[in-house]
């Protein structure tokens, strides 16, 4: 005969838990207000328990599991760390409508719009298959929380039960590998709690609470390839220009291009290849800079197994381009992959820009009088906004070359005065601008990037903040490239970078010397001369 739900009860408790004097270890009430809460228990956990097992006994077993963790004896509840503080079935933290508000705000400031998208995330039943048939059995990490929601997602908070973020990772992927229901329906993530408990954070300010972020399997930006087919279109052009005006500052070349023009309003033939012959080594080598830190890019994410976009041109008037931007179309593995990432492209291109200018310098030093009169030229107002690039001028064509003269004063004196300088010159000089400026650690630039792989989420928005300010200060008071790319990153580039898979490990201490290393160039070149 079939025994009712409160006869069923009784029973066991009579035959499994009764002490030695014949009470029940449990009472009715106990056993009741479990059954009550087993609505709360999510899927991944109820699959743990036998499938056979009605309410009643899966309650009993709960409890069971309860008084075994709070006696360290293990026990299902041992794993999920539920203890005497807790309330409901996931114990120390009961989520409240305003903390999950909270955290949700959090994820979004935090994390860019691209992870964000509503109709490609998943439903809570894709979360708890993907925790009960991947991160448990895997035993990589211990849930202390239902799954929470947030904006694009959601978070499962717990313990890292391995010995580093890149192993959990690494495991949760094979288990997930022949599973296309799940490989092909999310992505997941090992972040730092975006809303910690703050009792918690008081009693351990270091030990930083770890959780997983589940998304939609696609967290990159949209290509938009037609609008950055357009940018590119106009940062090349941008750049012939910048290739060709340093020739026009020579008065000699200007006065011929005027006559050769003056031709050509009174339908008069004329020829003016000369000048695109003089302004093509210009562009080519300066053009090869700015490919070379494209190309250091590719071959590093490459070799870190994570895709990226080609590069987008941004156009300046000042320096021929801006930036180039290039998006992450895959989350790298880890922090420390994203900053080789970042740090690759402008290093790569400062260095070789730095090797130009000087070769350019040292023909400029051994050049004649007739062949300087032929030379491009930039005016003081721009050789004195680097540090660095000055110096080196002021190095190799003598101290004081970049000074005012005395008769002379004010910016349009700055203006006014000319240098005549080989064209590897210009081509270098540009282009030590343009990477500099990459390396400002702001948004999701490359500098926004290693500024991220450094200090994290929270510590980046702070360096962002500050840099945004800087670059405003600077440009209002002393530079016109500064202004630009001050709105430039506030308008275009203020987000931050998709997540890393892991990012919970630090970088090596070398890649932090490296990031060093590119951020006193980076100074050096970005802050005016006195």
């Amino acid at each position: 005969p079939n025994v009712s739900d409160e006869e069923n009860a009784r029973a066991m408790l009579e035959r499994a838990y009764t002490k030695s004097n014949g009470d029940s270890e449990f009472t009715d009430e106990q056993i009741k207000a479990k059954v009550d809460e087993l609505d709360e228990l999510p899927g991944f956990v109820r699959g743990l328990y036998n499938k056979e097992m009605n309410d009643t006994e899966m309650a009993v077993k709960i409890l069971e599991d309860e008084r075994d963790s709070k006696n360290n004896k293990g026990g299902l509840f041992g794993l999920l760390n539920i203890n005497d503080k807790g309330s409901g079935l996931f114990g120390e933290r009961n989520e409240t409508g305003n903390d999950q508000s909270d955290l949700s705000l959090m994820v979004e400031s935090l994390f860019p719009t691209s992870t964000r998208k509503e109709d490609s995330a998943p439903d809570e039943k894709k979360v708890d298959a993907f925790l009960t048939d991947a991160v448990v059995p895997s035993k990589t990490f211990s849930p202390t929380s239902k799954p929470l929601p947030v904006v694009g997602g959601w978070i499962v908070r717990g313990e890292n039960l391995c010995s580093s973020g890149d192993e959990l990772i690494e495991k949760l992927d094979n288990e997930i590998a022949g599973d296309a229901r799940l490989r092909d329906s999310i992505s997941f993530f090992l972040i730092k709690d975006p809303f910690p408990d703050p009792e918690d954070q008081m009693q351990n300010p270091t030990d930083w609470p770890q959780v997983l972020f589940v998304t939609g399997p696609d967290v990159a930006r949209d290509p938009q390839m037609v609008l950055r087919s357009f940018v590119s279109s106009l940062g090349i052009a941008t750049a012939w220009y910048g290739a060709i005006y340093p020739f026009l500052i020579n008065t000699k070349l200007f006065d011929k291009a005027e006559e050769a023009m003056t031709l050509a309003d009174a339908g008069m033939s004329t020829d003016l290849s000369w000048l695109s012959s003089l302004s093509i080594p210009v562009f080519v080598t300066f053009m090869s800079l700015q490919f070379s830190g494209e190309v250091a890019h590719q071959l590093v994410a490459r070799s870190k197994g994570f895709e990226i976009s080609l590069p987008t041109l941004v156009p300046s008037i000042f320096t021929g381009l801006t930036s180039s931007i290039t998006s992450l179309k895959s989350p790298p593995k880890n922090k420390q992959d994203l900053l080789d990432f970042a740090v690759a492209g402008p290093l790569t291109g400062l260095l070789g820009s730095l090797a130009l200018l000087c070769y350019g310098l040292l023909l400029t030093s051994t050049s004649d009088a007739n062949t300087l009169q032929y030379y491009p030229g930039l005016p003081l107002l721009i050789l004195r906004q680097s540090s660095l690039g000055g110096g080196l001028v002021e190095l190799f064509l003598g101290a004081g070359t970049l000074q005012v003269p005395s008769s002379l004063e004010g910016t349009q004196a700055l203006s006014s005065t000319m240098i005549a300088l080989h064209p590897f010159c210009i081509a270098g000089y540009f282009s030590l601008m343009v990477n500099a400026l990459a390396l400002v650690p702001a948004g999701r630039t490359d500098g926004g990037r290693i500024s991220q792989a450094l200090f994290g989420r929270s510590g980046s928005q702070a360096v962002t903040f500050a840099s945004l300010a800087a670059l405003a200060i600077l440009g209002f008071t002393s530079s016109d490239l500064l202004l630009f790319y001050f709105a430039f990153i506030a308008f275009f580039q203020s987000e931050l970078e998709i997540p890393q898979r892991n990012e919970v490990d630090d970088v090596e201490f070398s890649r932090v010397l490296v990031a060093g290393f590119a951020g006193f160039l980076m100074l050096l070149t970005l802050i005016p001369m006195q």
